[in-house]
């Protein structure tokens, strides 16, 4: 009797420990893809995780597949690289930002005749901080919010001093927008083409245009619709259509005789790709500025930073961005330009700006650039060159690049850039702006710089 009691207790033990082992394993195998939990998104079963530990012995063979298809099943219902949110409503977001420190060297001066003789050095040394949030919903509904320093529309930046203060450091919201896309839209059940998306709120431009035509800290408020075809008639052309609807004034309607402005943007793009990474884009597209009253803004009047909106109206602008990329001894290389025109540009020069009627036509502009990098991440490192010619009424410093020519039109000029990633998350850059003026004696824009250099060198960094 009492061997066969000895015996159902060492059973029971042996029972036992196989099960609380066996929780051990399931344990482990679970902190360890809660830690690893980059690599398990990347590779979406866990594999190597996994096999690491049937081979150290950790799990059998069996107990691996069981962890496997769990793990499948979970990851399954979440968007790979979010983490799950508390409401059912979300899907998954993804929390991003980065932040910057620069240093900024500008000399401007001022050919005018009425005063020849300025010659204006100032040093600035600055940072920005971006921290966002995108969220999945379900049926194809996501959206998105950012939070940013600076109330300036066209910059991020802030300055460095007041002995410490904390003046200015103050966060601003810079995007947050509702956005629909679907790769199978449909009508009445019938799908008219690959992709859809409509975008509403304040929002990142959608357009293919170079950052010297549309500021990249510019982001316009209103509503944005693009629709796509792929393998157009051909493997790899494809075809985009896209449009835009934005506020740019907003009036005191209960004042007499005044009127909102808006901006209206559409465009067509073509894209041929014949390889990885490799491809050409041609992009005509229609800008147009409705001028409104300007008076009694309720937003509060003067917009802050260097596209303060000297002006509104008298831009009809077309314009045309070409792009062509390609892989060529182991670098990237990309060549990009816009031509374009104002058809309303000697209104803009004469009427808005004071320019006298016997100036030839000043309503053309253009860019062209080249772009060569390799790598991505750690080690990686670009260079690039670039010209830019903007006549007097050819295009609105309401959208140009703010830190080029101080943001004045009758600019001709170079951008010099290069940048360096010295970690996966930490980079740095130069870029060197130098303008000069089209027409002597002409003075157009917001500031009096008919001759200005800025050079900043950034550090900055990615979490």
């Amino acid at each position: 009797m009492v061997g066969i009691l000895q015996d159902d207790e060492e059973q029971t033990n042996s029972l036992r420990r196989n099960k609380m082992n066996k929780m051990m394993k399931w344990s482990l195998a679970v902190a360890c893809a809660v830690i690893s939990t980059g690599s398990v998104m990347a590779q979406g079963d866990g594999g190597p995780l996994i096999d690491a530990l049937v081979k150290k012995g950790v799990l059998s063979s069996q107990e691996g597949e069981e962890i496997r298809a769990d793990m499948t099943a979970d990851l399954a219902a979440t968007p790979g690289g979010m983490i799950t949110w508390g409401s059912s409503a979300v899907r998954g977001v993804k929390i991003y930002g980065d932040a910057r420190m620069r240093y900024q060297w500008e000399n401007k001066q001022d050919q005018t005749a009425s005063n020849p003789n300025q010659n204006a050095d100032r040093n600035r040394y600055r940072y920005r901080i971006r921290l966002g949030a995108d969220y999945q919903f379900a049926e194809n509904w996501n959206a998105g919010v950012r939070l940013e320093t600076s109330t300036a529309n066209d910059s991020t930046n802030n300055n460095f001093g007041g002995y410490f203060d904390k003046t200015g450091d103050e966060i601003y919201v810079g995007l947050v927008y509702l956005q629909y896309a679907t790769s199978n839209p449909a009508l009445f059940g019938f799908e008219f083409a690959d992709s859809f998306k409509l975008t509403m709120g304040k929002q990142k431009t959608p357009f293919l245009l170079s950052n010297a035509f549309w500021d990249s800290d510019i982001n316009p408020e209103g509503f944005s619709e693009e629709i796509g075809w792929t393998n157009v008639f051909t493997d790899g052309f494809d075809v985009t259509l896209r449009g835009g609807q934005y506020v740019v004034s907003e009036e005191n309607n209960s004042t007499l005789n005044t009127q909102d402005g808006f901006l209206f943007v559409a465009q067509a793009e073509a894209r041929y790709s014949w390889a990885s990474k490799t491809y050409a884009k041609v992009a005509p597209m229609f800008i147009s500025e409705s001028a409104g009253t300007f008076l009694g803004q309720e937003n509060g009047g003067t917009v802050a930073g260097e596209n303060g909106i000297a002006q509104l109206g008298h831009v009809q602008v077309i314009a045309v961005p070409v792009e062509v990329a390609f892989n060529a001894w182991s670098l990237k290389h990309k060549f990009f330009g816009t031509y374009g025109i104002n058809l309303e540009g000697d209104q803009l020069a004469r009427r808005d700006y004071g320019i006298p009627s016997d100036e030839n036509d000043l309503s053309t502009f253009f860019n062209v650039g080249y772009q060569m990098g390799k790598g991505k991440g750690k080690g990686a490192w670009q260079i690039g060159a670039e010209y830019r010619y903007i006549e007097a009424g050819a295009y609105t410093t309401n959208l140009s690049d703010s830190d080029f020519a101080k943001n004045e039109n009758n600019q001709q000029g170079v951008v010099l850039s290069a940048g360096y990633s010295f970690t996966d998350n930490i980079s740095g850059g130069v870029t060197w702006f130098h303008s000069s003026d089209i027409d002597k004696g002409i003075d157009v824009g917001t500031s009096d710089a008919n001759t200005a250099d800025i050079l900043q060198v950034d550090l900055s960094w990615r979490f």
